[in-house]
Order: C-alpha cells, then sequence, then structure tokens
C-alpha cells in the first residue's frame, strides 16, 4: 500500500466521495476488515455515484443494513447518504469537490473545521485520514509524524 504522501489525487468527485466513505467506515475497525469489503461496498453503494446514493431512501438503508458484504453500521450508512447530498450541494456551489478544497487554499485549520461540519460521522482524526487519502498536504500533527518516522517507503 502506497504511503498516505504519495497519493495520486481522486479523477472525480465520486472518487472523493468515494475515499471519504472509505475513510469514514475504516474509522475504529482494522483497515484490512474494510479493505476486504470494498468491492462489496462499491457494488452496494453504486460506484459510489453521489447523484444516485443522494437518493437512497430508508428502504435503500435497510437493504444495506442486510448486506453481508459491507459493515452494516447503520449511522456510517446513513451518513453516507447525507454526505453524498452535501458533495453535490457543493459541486453546485464551488463547481467541483476539489475546487471546494482548493478554496480554502493552505488554511488547513479551517478546512478541516468545515469537513467537520458539513459531513455526518466525520470527527478530526477521520477527516485528516480522507485529506491525506486524496493527496492533501496537511502538516503532520505529533501521532502522523511518528508513524510516517517509523514506516519509511522500502
Amino acid at each position: 500500500m502506497s504511503p498516505f504522501w504519495n497519493v495520486k489525487p481522486p479523477k472525480n468527485d465520486d472518487e472523493y466521495f468515494e475515499r471519504m466513505t472509505k475513510s469514514i467506515f475504516t474509522a475504529g475497525l482494522n483497515w484490512s476488515v474494510v479493505d476486504k469489503k470494498w468491492p462489496s461496498f462499491q457494488k452496494a453503494f453504486v460506484q459510489f455515484s453521489t447523484g444516485k446514493i443522494a437518493k437512497f431512501t430508508e428502504k435503500n438503508v435497510s437493504v444495506l443494513m442486510n448486506d453481508a458484504g459491507i459493515v452494516r453500521n447503520e449511522r456510517k450508512i446513513k451518513a453516507t447518504v447525507h454526505n453524498a447530498g452535501e458533495v453535490l450541494r457543493l459541486q453546485k456551489e464551488h463547481g467541483s469537490f476539489a475546487k471546494y478544497i482548493g478554496s480554502f487554499g493552505k488554511d488547513e485549520e479551517r478546512l478541516l473545521s468545515d469537513l467537520q461540519e458539513k459531513f455526518q460521522h466525520l470527527g478530526v482524526s477521520t477527516a485528516r485520514t480522507f485529506l491525506w487519502s486524496v493527496g492533501y498536504k496537511l502538516t503532520p500533527n505529533a501521532e502522523e509524524k511518528k508513524w510516517m518516522t517509523g514506516h519509511k517507503e522500502a
């Protein structure tokens, strides 16, 4: 697996949304559990099409809660539906999710705060994980510096 600091940026807004969702579902779990189930997540969440997921109903959530191929956490599933709508809203406002992130310039604290305010189930560490996963150049915090120095590239 590539280190976060060498990640390629997402190609489109659905890919940003997919990486956000993966960060959310991985929070509190061993990342390999979610990683192994990811093909099932992609199928269950219609390849992370924000337009389709934003229209999910309680019935869709119930179906997903019975899907053994994914992590069945109702709060995270409902957050995914909400977050799809938020990505669509930001697309309309900024033109794309990448432009939304870019609108903060280098003010990573304001960006982190805004992400946590707008998106459900995106706490500070999950927001940081998401930004690392899309190639955003965060200033590493103490824990990240420790991890980085212990995991040099081979």
